[in-house]
């Protein structure tokens, strides 16, 4: 058997299928795209998941792709066995061939014993081959046509082989290959009983899905009419298997990471390798040559454990992923402390993340380029977050070997939730780092206390990412889409040249179903084969503005778009809105004009950061509407005053050019070649429109911008704060509210230097008896000055944290939603928006209701998170909650504000705005 680098093994396996006539398809961003049941990419179907369900077509009916996967949170959770077994890791390569209702069980079978045994020449008395219990199809293909003898071919039940995308859905049969590394590697010698338990001498390294079944209910299998299939292969263990190694640790794919960590801490890994090889023939000793066994499995542990998470803390990062305390950042920053940790158990006198991801970038670099792209921002975060905690990791440690003691004097062998969670909540300690460092001494812990000691804060983080299956609603748009997509091609989309068209109205839905016609007050989606109005992506929101038919209006609340169909969500005005007429679409042209320039903006703000800050700077989320522009960031520390002033001169100059902005397409290798920024995360077909701003800025970008940069007007920066651990954002201004916001400060900064002398105008007063009128003047000035600073004490003294522990629950579009209503003693609106703000910003789905206080009337703000419109409507719950005390409002889907006179009755409008949600 020829030895492989893991690069040749990756290569063969592509070449092969390529040969076969697959389709070869780059691996998807570790961040899920539009997929709320992943919270990272486990699996080579993930990115085929639509084609299986049959909602997409693509080009192509076989494909073949190399996928980067992480198992490390939620259902597939590798990380407690990460370093101490041959072949767990957090993020690891998957190998895999793809049928589409193409080819079935002959071909699968066939494609993956000839590559093995012959392209990558394994000897085939090296394999065993199990299959479901009841598969007789799938044995006589392997006996007969493969020529596998029947004393290597195993039955399983249901439990190994067979699988379900679900508790419905596509499922099927499955069989495995499995690689012998023969007697050394385990206890057991019998294949069949060595592979149901587990044994490492026996190593699946390929299984085979045939996805032949829908199972309507638990049970009730049909026939697929076009059975396909779903193959994976890990990288690690054919690697290993081809390298002659019966440990995943071993190989080429670790190993320069491992020797470099050996060589930061002074440790001779042969001589380690070497004690493991003999404590592997002789299981029943303790001591090997003198060195204890149990300290040479836990050294090679800590040794694995940093190599392997520095891979996925990597390559996490490369994709868009930051540590943080909630979601998917909790999920990393719980893999790099764990790596700390395990690396300060190695030297105490050196920083490892780092090192060892430069040589992971060296080593992997030329097969995914991101590593390479985002070097700067990788070696930063991992540099910064192993900084962060080392500061408290040895104060946290200490802690906890007291706390070790206390409890050993008073013969306890448990560490309470409570003492788990002040680790966590004080010193940056996750709770199962914690439990490792624990188990270490003997001692559990209390996971269910610890749990009841989690804030609210992140049980909705945790709830936020609960896998949970689309709700009916998505589920129709979707078939909904790819029904027009069949019939009718992609959208075409004419925004790009104006904001009014004529179109036909090709698919018509209430929400949930398909509808011929709708009513006056009824709510739904409209589809036309052509649109001016531009589908929220990309950090822009959906175009918002009117459909008219011969039959009737409609007010569009926002476009969205599934797979290339633009969805005008509407609210019929006045008649009727049918199937198949002709409409005249018309998007609110202001809005657009605004939009566009704050889009515009942000580009040419994106530019000014890496100028000013460095090229580790890259985008990491934005928001774009006519209101405002958000621009998330990756840099480690807050902006100084000098920094900020440096970014908005560079970008006002830029608008001052008055450069004409020119939007090509080309081909998206072109595009990179010829220097223009991609987005990591985003999924970019293989024509990409790149928009270029003079030499100053090109970005591949397919929103709405401005056609020359004087178009802009006026950029103003009015916050930079941190989002998460190494993400900034900025919140700025354009144009007319550019221009607002600075007029409004400067008059502040009038009254304030006016106010500042109002001593000096006393005294003056009291010695020359004159100007009364001025001093008057300049007394009022001085009062309203102090009200609202009176105003900020109060907006300062509100606690969003207590406000969101009243919150109640509701169920909204098939998931959980938060409904905080806030009574206020507080009169200024600019307040009250901003605590509203901040309170939705804290909650990933729901409304937020506040009341505030005023002398006559009393204002009220409703505001929706995005993800709920338009089913749920700012606008009209405020209307609702006004009348409830005799006012009045209006606004957008997402935020509405009224006035009304009665606060006696805001009782009855919290009940009002309770009972519209059902909560």
């Amino acid at each position: 058997m020829q030895k492989m680098t893991h690069f040749e093994v990756r290569n063969k396996f592509i070449e092969y299928f390529k040969r076969n006539g697959h389709a070869a398809v780059a691996s998807s961003s570790l961040i899920p795209e539009n997929d709320p049941t992943l919270l990272f990419a486990n699996a080579g179907m993930n990115q085929f998941k639509n084609l299986f369900l049959g909602l997409e077509q693509r080009d192509y009916k076989r494909a073949v792709s190399v996928q980067k996967c992480v198992r490390a949170g939620g259902k597939h959770n590798d990380l407690e066995n990460v370093g101490f077994t041959a072949r767990h890791h957090t993020f690891f390569e998957m190998l895999g061939n793809f049928s589409f209702g193409d080819y079935f069980k002959k071909d699968a079978i066939h494609f993956a014993w000839e590559l093995l045994t012959k392209d990558l020449g394994i000897p085939k008395d090296k394999l065993y081959v199990t299959v479901f219990e009841t598969d007789d199809e799938a044995a006589d293909i392997w006996h007969k046509q493969e020529g596998v003898p029947k004393d290597r071919i195993f039955r399983l039940g249901e439990k190994d082989n067979f699988w379900r995308m679900g508790d419905t859905g596509p499922c099927g049969p499955c069989t495995e290959i499995f690689y012998d590394h023969g007697p050394k590697a385990g206890r057991i010698s019998d294949p069949f009983e060595g592979i149901k338990a587990g044994e490492d001498r026996y190593v699946e390294i390929w299984n085979l899905v045939f996805m032949q079944f829908f199972e309507k209910a638990p049970g009730v299998l049909e026939p697929l009419p076009k059975p396909s299939v779903d193959t994976g292969s890990g990288l690690e263990r054919v690697t290993a298997a081809l390298q002659g190694k019966m440990n995943n640790y071993d190989t080429d794919l670790f190993m320069p990471m491992i020797e470099k960590a050996c060589e930061l801490g002074g440790w001779k890994i042969e001589k380690l390798l070497d004690l493991e090889d003999k404590a592997r023939a002789n299981r029943e000793l303790a001591t090997i040559d003198g060195h204890s066994v149990a300290q040479v499995r836990d050294d090679l542990a800590a040794l694995r454990v940093l190599a392997d998470h520095t891979r996925s803390g990597s390559f996490l990062i490369a994709d868009g992923a930051l540590p943080s305390n909630e979601g998917r950042g909790y999920v990393l920053r719980r893999i790099l402390r764990r790596a700390i940790r395990y690396g300060r158990k190695i030297s105490e006198k050196h920083s490892f993340l780092p090192v060892l991801a430069q040589v992971l970038i060296d080593n992997m670099g030329q097969v995914y380029p991101e590593l390479k792209a985002r070097k700067e921002a990788i070696l930063t975060t991992l540099k910064d977050e192993e900084s962060r905690f080392l500061q408290t990791l040895d104060q946290g440690t200490q802690i906890l070997e007291d706390e070790i003691k206390r409890l050993g004097s008073q013969n306890k062998k448990q560490i309470s939730g409570e003492f788990l969670f002040k680790l966590y909540d004080t010193f940056g300690f996750p709770s199962d780092l914690t439990q490792l460092m624990a188990a270490e001494k003997g001692f559990t812990v209390d996971e269910a206390g610890f749990e009841t000691h989690m804030n609210s804060a992140r049980e909705k983080a945790k709830a936020s990412w609960k896998g949970k299956a689309a709700n009916s609603d998505e589920g129709h748009l979707i078939a909904l889409a790819q029904k027009v997509l069949d019939q009718h091609k992609a959208t075409v989309f004419s925004g790009y040249d104006g904001t009014i068209a004529d179109g036909e109205i090709v698919a018509l839905s209430n929400g949930s179903a398909d509808a011929a016609t709708l009513g006056a007050g009824q709510t739904g989606v409209v589809i036309t084969k052509s649109t001016p109005f531009y589908g929220e992506g990309g950090g822009q929101v959906g175009d918002q503005g009117e459909l008219k038919t011969v039959s009737g209006t409609a007010r569009i609340l926002n476009t969205t778009k599934v797979n290339g169909i633009h969805m005008h969500h509407i609210e019929v005005l006045t008649g009727s809105i049918k199937a198949h007429e002709k409409a005249h679409l018309s998007v609110s042209s202001s809005d657009r004009r605004r939009t566009a320039s704050n889009h515009s903006a942000t580009h040419l703000l994106h530019a000014a950061l890496r100028l000013v800050l460095g090229t580790h700077v890259t985008q990491a989320g934005s928001l774009v509407d006519a209101e405002k522009l958000r621009f998330d960031f990756t840099h480690s520390k807050s902006l100084t005053a000098d920094e900020i002033a440096k970014i908005e001169q560079l970008v006002n100059d830029e608008i001052s050019k008055a450069t004409v902005v020119q939007a090509t397409t080309m081909k998206h290798k072109e595009a990179i070649a010829a220097g223009a920024l991609a987005l990591f995360g985003e999924k970019y077909g293989d024509d990409v429109r790149v928009l270029k701003m003079g030499d100053f800025s090109t970005e591949l970008c397919g929103g709405t911008h401005v056609t020359n940069t004087a178009q802009i007007r006026m950029f103003k920066i009015v916050s930079e704060t941190g989002v998460s651990a190494g993400v900034r954002r900025i919140e700025a201004l354009t144009g007319d509210g550019a221009f607002a916001y600075l007029m409004k400060h400067t008059q502040e900064n009038m009254r304030a230097r006016t106010a500042a002398g109002i001593n000096e105008s006393w005294t003056s007063f009291l010695e020359s008896k004159a100007d009364v009128a001025g001093w008057i003047e300049n007394a009022k000035n001085e009062i309203k000055s102090l009200e609202k600073e009176i105003r900020k004490a109060q907006s300062g003294s509100i606690s969003v944290d207590a406000l969101l522990q009243q919150a109640k629950n509701f169920t909204a579009k098939g998931g959980s939603a938060q409904l905080v209503m806030a009574d206020l003693a507080v009169e200024d609106r600019d307040v009250l928006a901003q605590v509203t703000d901040q309170l939705k910003n804290k909650i990933s789905s729901g409304v937020i209701v506040v009341v505030g206080q005023g002398s006559g009337s009393h204002p009220v703000i409703v505001s929706v998170t995005k993800n709920l419109n338009p089913e749920i409507s700012a606008g009209n719950i405020l209307k609702e909650v006004a009348a409830a005390m005799g006012g009045k409002g209006g606004g957008r889907p997402d935020f509405a504000q009224g006035a009304a006179p009665d606060r006696t009755k805001i009782k009855e409008a919290f009940a009002k705005a309770s009972s519209l949600l059902g909560t």
